[in-house]
C-alpha cells in the first residue's frame, strides 16, 4: 500500500450538487479538521472511536483484512481503523483531491504502509466486486446525489457476509434532538465553522443537509430494500448522531 494520492482524472461530480460539495470541501480542507473539534468539541473523535470499534464482526481477524473508508475526507476516520486494525489494508477513498492531500499528510510509518488515499466516485466505486471485507462511511452519505445508487455500489464491493458501518447526522424526529439542532447547527455551528475556515457557506450548507436527509428509519428501509441485511442502529449523544450496521447475505 502506498501513502500517495492516486487520481483518477475521470473523477467528476454526478450532477451540479455533487459539483458544488466537490469544491466546497476542497476550499475548506485547510481547516477541516479544526472545524470538526471545535464544532462538536471534541466528541467527534468518540463518535469515531465507537463506531470504528464494531466495524469487523467479532472474531472476524484483522490481519489481511481489505477495508474501505468511504467519503474519508481528511483520514481522521481512516487513521482510527488503522489504529484499531493495524493489519488491515486500508482504501481511503473521497471525491475532493483536496482533502485527501491534505489528509495523506498525516500518513506516516506503518500508516502510510497500510492506508491508500484514492480519489473515487462513491457512485460507481472502482473496486472489484466482493473485493472489501468491510466498508466505514462517517459522515458522508448524506452529501451524495443518488443515496440508492451508492449503496448499491456499497453492496456490490462487499464481500458476502461483509459488514457496512455508517456514522451519521440523520434528520432529527425527536423533539429535543430538533430543538438541540436548531439551536447549534443554526447558529453556533455556521460561526465556529467559519472561524476555522474562513468559509462561512459551506457551514450553512451543512445544517440544511442535515435537514433535507432522510431519517434514520428511512435509511434503514433503504438499505434494507437494496439487500441488507442484520441491519442495527446505535443512537449516540441524545440522537444528534448515529452509527448504522448492516451486512451483505452471505451466498445461497
Amino acid at each position: 500500500m502506498s501513502n500517495q494520492l492516486t487520481p483518477l482524472e475521470s473523477v467528476t461530480a454526478l450532477d451540479a450538487h455533487g459539483a458544488q460539495v466537490q469544491s466546497m470541501f476542497t476550499g475548506i480542507a485547510h481547516g477541516y479538521d479544526r472545524a470538526n473539534r471545535w464544532m462538536s468539541f471534541g466528541t467527534d473523535i468518540r463518535w469515531r472511536r465507537r463506531a470504528v470499534a464494531g466495524m469487523l464482526p467479532a472474531g472476524q481477524p484483522a490481519a489481511g483484512a481489505r477495508l474501505l473508508d468511504l467519503c474519508a475526507g481528511t483520514l481522521d476516520s481512516t487513521l482510527e481503523i488503522h489504529h484499531q486494525h493495524p493489519g488491515a489494508d486500508i482504501i481511503a477513498g473521497d471525491f475532493s483531491a483536496g482533502m485527501l492531500a491534505h489528509g495523506a499528510r498525516k500518513l506516516h510509518g506503518e500508516a502510510a504502509r497500510r492506508i491508500t488515499p484514492l480519489q473515487l466516485d462513491a457512485h460507481s466505486l472502482p473496486l472489484a466486486d466482493a473485493s472489501q471485507d468491510a466498508i466505514f462511511c462517517a459522515f458522508g452519505i448524506r452529501n451524495l446525489s443518488d443515496l440508492p445508487a451508492a449503496t448499491r455500489e456499497q453492496l456490490r464491493v462487499l464481500r458476502p457476509g461483509g459488514r457496512l458501518t455508517i456514522l451519521e447526522f440523520f434528520r432529527p424526529t425527536a423533539l429535543a434532538t430538533r430543538a438541540v439542532h436548531a439551536l447549534h447547527n443554526r447558529t453556533l455551528l455556521p460561526l465556529l465553522g467559519w472561524a476555522a475556515t474562513g468559509k462561512l457557506d459551506a457551514y450553512l450548507y451543512l445544517p440544511r443537509s442535515i435537514g433535507r436527509f432522510a431519517t434514520v428509519a428511512a435509511y434503514t428501509d433503504l438499505l434494507r430494500e437494496q439487500g441488507f441485511i442484520d441491519v442495527r442502529v446505535e443512537r449516540l449523544t441524545l440522537g444528534i448522531a448515529w452509527v448504522v450496521r448492516a451486512t451483505r447475505p452471505e451466498l445461497a
